[in-house]
């Protein structure tokens, strides 16, 4: 069986945890806020990656990492032996924004991963102006804001693909 280390990364608050819980299908610390301390690891197996009975199965490690650079110390053991980066930020907040070269310089540029292993999530929270069920004209332009604003930042970082998700 294949195992997959993948770590999840970015700002405090951007739903790191929602997205490590949701793609595992956990259900642990749903509820209200609380900020991750160092490192939370969930494991779950795919057994047929490719969907037939025959496929090799894969043991995925989501590694939900703290927001709060005072475990700065801690992310170089924590990228040991990864295999992918996903960073996870909320592009409602420009904070956000303005932090998400220095993650990538930290958790992508130290290690030897290529581009097609990271990925960018723009993590909008239900019933913010970035819920597109939701969206007003108004919250229309404000979205266009943060995408310019977005690729602004970005313009030294090669990122394939950015997702965006409401979870």
């Amino acid at each position: 069986m294949l195992k997959v280390k993948v770590l999840l990364v970015g700002p405090r608050e951007s739903g790191k945890s929602v997205l490590a819980n949701f793609v595992s299908e956990s259900i642990e610390g749903i509820g209200s806020y609380s900020p991750t301390q160092g490192v939370r690891i969930l494991e779950y197996e795919k057994p047929n990656l490719n969907g037939n009975s025959k496929g090799a199965g894969c043991r995925f490690e989501l590694w939900d990492c703290s927001g709060d650079q005072k475990f700065e110390t801690c992310w170089p053991a924590l990228m040991k032996d990864s295999h992918g980066v996903i960073i996870i930020f909320n592009p409602e907040l420009p904070s956000h924004l303005k932090e998400i070269e220095m993650w990538y310089s930290c958790f992508v540029q130290q290690q030897p991963l290529l581009d097609s292993q990271c990925l960018l999530v723009a993590h909008h929270k239900p019933g913010s102006a970035g819920d597109t069920e939701n969206l007003s004209l108004e919250d229309n332009v404000k979205e266009r804001d943060w995408e310019q604003e977005l690729q602004k930042s970005l313009r030294s970082i090669p990122f394939h693909l950015v997702l965006q998700l409401t979870l």
